[in-house]
């Protein structure tokens, strides 16, 4: 990104549903707030937020994870 712009990442949060992996194709269980947010910060970016912005309504209530920052 050129300076001053803005990277937006959407995942799942961290879960431990192993069938998900066939399911969803999931390569990986979904990232922590924590490992979002470092990821972030090291990779360059600045303001970085993280969230969690939504919750399936059905079992398994998977929730969506968004990390926001700017370069």
């Amino acid at each position: 990104l050129k300076p001053g712009g803005r990277i937006l990442i959407l995942d799942l949060l961290k879960h431990d549903i192993e069938a998900a992996r066939e399911l969803y194709a999931d390569v990986w269980l979904g990232f922590s707030r924590v490992e979002l947010n470092e990821m972030l910060v090291s990779a360059g970016f600045t303001d970085v937020e993280i969230s969690v912005v939504d919750r399936s309504a059905e079992a398994p209530h998977l929730e969506s994870l968004m990390g926001v920052g700017r370069r």
